[in-house]
């Protein structure tokens, strides 16, 4: 790299492969493995469910009459008139429309749930507009017990004199928490096809206090149940919890599905079952729907500005680009320019797709089973970095693999960008040094802002990377562009090629000492984050702000 050296390189450990003389059967993945993928999966799923708005249905329905509602009526000596037919029915029926909002607490990493009811049996609860908004996105040292006076309030409109429920389809999640885990006895059962190939039953069992749930009088409540574990993803499909008091038993079951934008699993349905010591049941169901990010009007559906595709078993995001001509390279007005940088015209002849975001940690852990980055705190969402060109055939290869394994899927053909491809998406039609324009700042990208762009304003120095998709996504729908991490590119550097037809669709020289790498860093500057800059790397070497970003192709 010109003039440029990473503060810390390491040495590419090399593993040797055992040959085995014949095939052997496939290891059962230990539960240790599992609970870990698991572990690193609910991390994500925090990140990307806090403040989300889900439509709830929910209906309730009694065994028997509850004590707390007589339905007779009668006035001053009169007679008791029997009750009517609606009377007794509400008697033992309830039905709630809410929106159901789950909000990270600002002491753990818990999901705490609320339920604003909107409607009870079809009939408008009160004025809501902006409640909401007022409490979660304005600046409140109060605004938690604010929240769970509205949970109190929710609760109140349960059936009878049931006062409250478990009511969180999320809530058994919490048991795979890293720092819970040590709490529970975990054992791994076997397979639950019924769910889809490779899902494994943990069941679990609370050992330790305090609790993950208390009840009357802050009695703690040891939770107990079955957890429903995609084992090569650690994404959860299924919930069973339950926890007994004197006063009532329950058993709390979720069922989630696959969300596409997110790669998250969602609550699809939620069934509860209150056993009291009189014999009465209460059983509801809930369904869950119409899932949008909370905003000032909570209307923001959740989606991604173009058409995209996510991959089944990493969740990684595609954003399918259209062909087109654009003008590669930089003018010679341009501040920061190299040599290296001569304009000339490009075409992309096919539609490629390209990862909505650099490849992050769980990712790489997902298909490669570890975890190279240095900066591992930064958290599942966050790029893997110090990774070689070779790493990332490898994590490549296995992607392939592992499609061509499942012919039951429309597989996409993995790979990396060109350089072509790459700065064709980083502009997104756009002509500046930046998709954002003639400058850009660290509100809009991570690199080093003690050392902007140009004349321009000094910004933040994070020191290091930012949890993909921080910023905002450029024109075309794709994140961090701009800085987080240097990306591998599949091109030799070399220069441009000079006539017409070396410009079609072009794959840069066929061999070389060096990679092209694109897009600045956290640990760089601004001018290394331009759409033009042409960086290079010896496909050997890895470093802490070099990652990459996956391209594919659909299969013809």
């Amino acid at each position: 790299m010109r003039a440029r050296v990473y503060a810390l390189l390491f040495a590419l450990t090399l593993s040797t492969a055992l040959v085995l003389a014949a095939p052997q059967p496939p290891q059962k993945t230990p539960l240790d493995v599992v609970l870990d993928r698991a572990g690193w999966y609910l991390d994500y799923f925090v990140d990307e469910f806090e403040n989300v708005v889900a439509e709830e249905t929910y209906t309730q329905d009694s065994s028997q009459m509850l004590a707390s509602f007589s339905p007779m009526t009668g006035g001053r000596g009169g007679a008791v008139q029997p009750p009517a037919p609606s009377d007794m029915l509400r008697a033992r029926h309830r039905d709630l429309r809410s929106d159901y909002l789950l909000v990270k607490s600002p002491d753990t990493q818990a999901l705490v749930p609320f339920r604003d009811v909107i409607q009870v049996d079809g009939v408008i609860v009160r004025d809501r507009e902006a409640r909401l908004a007022k409490l979660f996105l304005t600046a409140n040292t109060d605004a938690m017990n604010q929240a769970e006076r509205i949970r109190e309030e929710g609760a109140r409109y349960n059936l009878g004199n049931m006062r409250s429920t478990l009511g969180n389809p999320v809530l058994a999640l919490g048991v795979l928490q890293q720092t819970y885990q040590p709490r529970f006895r975990f054992s791994l059962g076997k397979e639950d096809k019924s769910l889809g190939p490779g899902v494994a039953v943990v069941e679990y069992r609370e050992t330790q206090s305090p609790a993950m749930i208390r009840g009357e009088a802050g009695v703690d409540l040891p939770a107990h149940g079955r957890l429903w574990i995609d084992i090569a993803t650690g994404r959860v499909l299924k919930t069973e919890l339950q926890v007994e008091q004197p006063s009532v038993r329950a058993i709390v079951t979720t069922t989630f599905q696959a969300e596409e934008q997110s790669g998250i699993a969602v609550p699809l349905e939620m069934r509860e079952q209150y056993t009291f010591p009189s014999g009465n049941r209460v059983n509801t169901v809930a369904n869950y729907g119409r899932f949008r990010r909370f905003d000032v009007n909570a209307s923001e559906d959740i989606r991604t500005p173009i058409a995209t595709t996510t991959d089944p078993w990493t969740g990684m995001v595609f954003v399918e680009l259209p062909p087109g001509r654009f003008t590669m390279g930089s003018a010679s007005v341009e501040f920061g320019r190299n040599d290296d940088e001569a304009l000339h015209d490009v075409e992309i002849t096919r539609p490629f797709l390209l990862g909505q975001n650099e490849v992050t940690q769980l990712e790489w852990r997902t298909v490669m089973g570890h975890a190279p980055s240095q900066f591992t705190g930064c958290g599942p969402r966050c790029p893997v970095e110090n990774v070689t060109y070779a790493d990332v055939q490898k994590f490549l290869e296995k992607l392939n693999a592992h499609g061509a394994a499942t012919p039951a899927i429309p597989a996409l053909r993995y790979r990396l960008p060109t350089e072509a491809e790459w700065e064709y998406a980083c502009r997104a039609r756009t002509t500046g040094p930046f998709s954002t324009g003639e400058n850009l700042t660290t509100a809009q990208a991570n690199y080093n802002g003690r050392q902007p762009y140009g004349t321009f304003l000094a910004g933040d120095f994070r020191q290091k990377t930012t949890p993909a998709g921080a910023f905002g996504l450029n024109p075309w729908g794709l994140a961090d562009m701009h800085g987080n991490v240097w990306e591998w590119t599949s091109d030799w550097y070399g220069p441009y090629g000079e006539t017409t037809s070396a410009n079609i669709d072009p794959h840069g020289p066929s061999t070389g000492e060096k990679r092209v790498i694109r897009g600045g860093s956290w640990f760089f500057d601004a001018n290394s984050a331009r759409c033009a800059l042409r960086y290079t790397y010896a496909p050997q070497d890895k470093g802490f702000s070099l990652g990459f970003r996956v391209a594919a192709d659909r299969s013809r």
